[in-house]
């Protein structure tokens, strides 16, 4: 297939059908925005993880077998938080917290029970039977509050804040929204001259929904409009500015409108699809533009035709090439184990695609149609860019041994840093630290040793002595193993309490017994004494059990930390209960700990992936090792920079920062196949080594600058949002692309100067 020829008959199909390619593109745009408003959004990590993935279905059990998975939690702070009025307010608070559709089960000390030993064995009595109105009253309630163990679990160590737990009775199915509203205007009437303290995964994600939008309404304008700055400061031309520019919204619109069309949902790395776009989209029709103006400028009397012509197989084959590498490196994220991951890698090289063809052929035809470039200044003068360029091209071939050695060292030091590289999916750390949903969430921890929860389920005849003792040792072990479990709340618990209770209260006798019938006997006991719903969330069934599930409370934490409890734990139960009843983890902290391994396992293997079929790309186009080796490397090496330094400077690896590489491989590449093309071109064209370079700076030199500053500038939209990940992205793309830019426009020259590749004289 001859490329050539195929640039030149794309010459002749924009310049015969213009007016008709311009139809077509605003037909099918206004076809596929139709669907672009039905978009709905889905913040959570389950949704993200595959249907059939053992955490998913385990999660789903347990939803089935205690009514929900997810919990509310609330907190509230006082310094009178024991006197009377106070109490009664709270104690109305929690009739109203019950009232609401969604809470099946609300635990507080308003109606939680305690074991009580008698001389018939124990008594089942409320913590709180009348609302203490004198000092040995409310010292009383300290006292009951203390023997019952509920210090540290619903009442903070210095009695100023105590927590109600809402067990809420579905994880699916119900409208995150107005749950969210209708516990903040409870809380909102409740809440002076007390601090409420609101904590709840449904809620998080109900809010980060909220910031979604509003970050997209907020810095998709914002890149559109930084990149039009851009483009008025490169071309000075209408025709410059708004044609990459409408590429970029036609773009958007078609990608989003497929995930209308497909009844896709809008994941949280879904809202970075427009400023990638609006970054990378651009860079193809930028080059077309770029060669059009210079070529104007050079040969004045030439026609729009002719003009166009040679800027068509000029930039033709390059500009594919660009667009072709960067969909290959999103394309690789189909190798990710993250579905939302691989759904992003297929979208963005969608809309790169149509970015891609739309630059060729719409552009193109608009170019056809509209007089030769005036510029927005008349004294429009390119002269001090030029020779910036041309000056930058001379330095580094003439310093090319001192540039080579001061890149490599500063290279191999920075990526050094990758050994420091953790990862973090909580999705608490998206909002800042001052926001209200961190300011909960610390206020909960630092009470109540936390406020995210691990799950185990235990599968078997749960009233088994065998079955509470391995329960009772697997809790010791991950207690004992990870400090950052603060607290734990089991069945075995329960049993070693009333077993006490029924021996006098002795310590000595908070043990297992050892005859199931006088288990079942003491959990008869109890159920006739109390509700009888107080083990809804531990037990499937109150009589004969065969499902239980053991509650860990974790401190706030980054989930590298989650990761290692998730591996000790599973690890521990091959290595102890292989014969026993099944133990599996679950919950929502165990689901962060599994994403944790699965993006560390996918951004791996989609680098791997990427780099090699990108690097064999460029072999086949170049047609040597050489010349793929010359293409990849400073991308490879950006790459290695890049996440150097995000281990130096604590940073850590997200879902979001994992898109990263993809980015880094895809545009990175760009920069080196523009470069190493043209100058191949000119070298054919009889130039010396020198003169090349010096005229690949001259002509090319300012599409690739232009190119790179675009991506700089497009991303550095993601600084106006509200999520801590996404700022952090913004910044490190920023940085990354400048390296691939330097690489491309400092290492090439003075790596070819100083080698003569072969595959540049073919």
């Amino acid at each position: 297939m001859n490329l050539r020829r195929i640039s030149h008959a794309l010459f002749n199909f924009d310049a015969h059908y213009p007016r008709t390619i311009i139809a077509t593109v605003i037909f099918i745009t206004v076809l596929f925005g139709w669907k672009v408003f039905d978009l709905e959004m889905d913040p959570s990590l389950r949704s993200g993880l595959p249907r059939d993935h053992k955490i998913v279905k385990s999660m789903e059990k347990v939803d089935k077998l205690f009514s929900g998975s997810d919990i509310l939690i609330v907190a509230v702070e006082s310094d009178s938080l024991f006197n009377e009025g106070t109490l009664n307010k709270l104690s109305s608070f929690q009739d109203s917290l019950e009232s609401i559709e969604l809470i099946s089960r609300v635990t507080s000390i308003f109606n939680q029970k305690h074991i009580v030993p008698d001389d018939n064995g124990f008594e089942i009595e409320p913590l709180l039977t009348d609302i203490p109105s004198d000092s040995a009253s409310r010292e009383d309630l300290m006292k009951r509050l203390e023997e019952s163990g509920m210090i540290g679990n619903l009442v903070s160590d210095d009695f100023k804040t105590l927590c109600f737990i809402g067990q809420i009775n579905s994880s699916f199915e119900y409208d995150e929204f107005v749950f969210r509203k209708d516990i903040f205007e409870l809380v909102n009437r409740y809440s002076d001259p007390e601090d409420f303290y609101v904590s709840s995964l449904p809620i998080t994600r109900a809010t980060v929904i909220d910031y979604m939008q509003r970050d997209m309404r907020v810095f998709t304008p914002v890149a559109i409009g930084l990149c039009i700055f851009l483009l008025m400061l490169s071309f000075r031309s209408w025709t410059g500015v708004f044609l990459p520019f409408f590429v970029v919204g036609f773009s958007i619109i078609w990608t989003f409108g497929i995930m209308g069309w497909l009844d896709m949902s809008l994941a949280f790395i879904g809202t970075l699809i427009p400023v990638m776009l609006v970054a990378i989209a651009n860079n193809y029709g930028i080059h077309i533009i770029s060669h059009y103006f210079e070529y104007s400028r050079l040969d004045t009397m030439a026609t729009r035709g002719q003009i166009l012509r040679r800027t068509i197989r000029k930039v033709g084959i390059p500009i594919l090439l660009a667009g072709l590498t960067t969909m290959v490196s999103f394309l690789c994220l189909l190798s990710h184990s993250l579905p939302r991951a691989r759904e992003m890698g297929v979208l963005v090289s969608f809309g790169i695609l149509v970015s891609f063809i739309l630059s060729i052929i719409l552009i193109p035809s608009v170019l056809v149609l509209v007089p030769r470039p005036q510029h927005l200044s008349k004294e429009y003068d390119m002269s001090f860019i030029d020779n910036f360029l041309i000056g930058m091209g001379k330095l580094f071939t003439r310093y090319r041994g001192v540039v080579l050695i001061s890149l490599s060292v500063i290279s191999i030091w920075l990526t050094m840093g990758i050994q420091y590289l953790k990862v973090d999916t909580n999705p608490d750390h998206y909002f800042p630290k001052s926001s209200t949903l961190r300011i909960a969430n610390t206020k909960i921890s630092e009470a109540f040793g936390g406020s995210t929860q691990m799950n185990i389920l235990v599968e078997g005849d749960i009233f088994d002595p065998v079955v509470l003792r391995n329960i009772e040792v697997l809790t010791d072990h991950i207690k004992d193993r990870h400090s950052i479990v603060t607290k734990s709340y089991s069945i075995a618990d329960v049993i070693k309490r009333m077993h006490s209770g029924f021996n006098g209260g002795d310590p000595a006798k908070e043990i297992i017994p050892d005859d199931r019938d006088l288990i079942h006997q003491y959990m008869f006991m109890y159920s006739i004494s109390s509700d009888g719903d107080e083990f809804d969330l531990i037990l499937d069934d109150i009589e004969e059990p065969s499902y239980t599930q053991i509650l860990l409370r974790l401190q706030a934490v980054k989930t590298f930390a989650i990761s290692e409890i998730v591996d000790d734990t599973e690890q521990f139960i091959k290595a102890n209960f292989y014969d026993d009843s099944p133990m599996e983890l679950t919950g929502g902290a165990t689901l962060m700990g599994v994403v944790n391994h699965m993006v560390i396992r996918g951004q791996f293997i989609s680098l791997i992936v990427s780099v090699i079929i990108i690097f064999s790309l460029m072999t086949i186009m170049f047609k040597s090792f050489t010349g793929g080796l010359f293409a990849t490397m400073p991308m490879a090496i950006s790459v290695a920079m890049m996440f150097g330094l995000m281990g130096y400077m604590g940073i850590t690896l997200n879902i979001t920062t994992s898109l990263l590489t993809c980015i880094l491989v895809g545009v990175g590449v760009d920069y080196t196949v523009h470069f190493l093309w043209h100058l191949r071109d000119h070298l054919n064209d009889g130039d010396s080594l020198d003169d090349a370079i010096t005229n690949t700076f001259r002509i090319s030199g300012k599409g690739i600058l232009f190119n790179g500053l675009s991506v700089v500038v497009g991303f550095s939209a993601l600084l106006f949002s509200v999520f801590v990940p996404v700022r952090i992205f913004g910044i490190l793309v920023m940085g990354s692309i400048s390296f691939c830019l330097f690489g491309a426009l400092a290492t090439l020259p003075a790596l070819t100067s100083l080698t003569k590749p072969k595959f540049l004289y073919k």
